[in-house]
């Protein structure tokens, strides 16, 4: 009679030899870590790559990745937003708190007048974040425009904003609006509201040429909210 005996016993070691140093392996730190690695970069997405460096404070480098996004129009409208942001920083709009330079003084630069395009298309799109942003800019008198009506528009169109109301966030840009109020004639204020009420948004389309360079010249398309009247 064959014995199989020996060759089961010898299968048997062998494999548990082979499940302990897999085990072991498996056990091994730096073999966890170069696993953690791998799955980090397996699920690494490139279209955060210009966000996490704008985060960062590196808006130099955030332009170039955020750039093509926002380029690719509707859709895109947290890059288009994103761009704008790192376009004004780098144009020396000082932080929260900080004294602006004078309005002629920033439209000279090209970081400024990029920034507000970018933001612009956001905005118009109903891009919430950079409604916000444009209304601050007006507070600040640096918006796109110095009409009254439109800062007022901008105001209304963020406070009432489907997707800010829907997702709950905050108005973040509060004291803005109240100085704006303020600041400007009362039938003004409303001939803002009224326009809003009014409002269509306008999408952004995909640039035909993914390697030219922004439009960086403002009026009164860019420059205001839709007047769909």
């Amino acid at each position: 009679m064959v014995n199989y005996l020996f060759p089961l016993v010898v299968l048997l070691v062998l494999t548990t030899l082979d499940f302990a140093e897999a085990q072991s392996r498996r056990n091994d730190p730096q073999d966890a870590l170069r696993r953690r690695q791998i799955e980090r970069k397996a699920q690494h997405s490139p279209y955060w790559d210009g966000f996490v460096l704008k985060h960062q404070g590196n808006c130099t480098q955030a332009l170039e990745k955020l750039e093509p996004l926002a380029k690719r129009g509707f859709g895109f409208e947290d890059a288009q937003t994103a761009l704008g942001e790192c376009h004004l920083t780098l144009a020396g709009l000082p932080a929260e708190g900080g004294t602006a330079p004078p309005r002629e003084e920033m439209l000279a630069t090209p970081n400024y007048t990029q920034g507000l395009d970018w933001l612009t298309k956001a905005a118009l799109a109903g891009h919430f974040g950079a409604q916000g942003v444009l209304v601050s800019l007006y507070a600040a008198g640096l918006g796109p425009t110095t009409d009254d009506i439109d800062a007022a528009e901008w105001a209304h169109l963020y406070l009432t904003n489907p997707q800010r109301l829907s997702l709950g966030a905050p108005v973040l840009v509060a004291f803005a609006i109240e100085e704006l109020e303020k600041s400007m004639d009362r039938n003004l204020w409303l001939q803002g509201k009224e326009r809003a009420r009014n409002w269509a948004p306008v999408y952004d389309h995909p640039s035909a040429n993914p390697n030219a360079n922004p439009n960086t010249k403002l009026n009164d398309q860019t420059g205001a909210p839709n007047k769909n009247k």
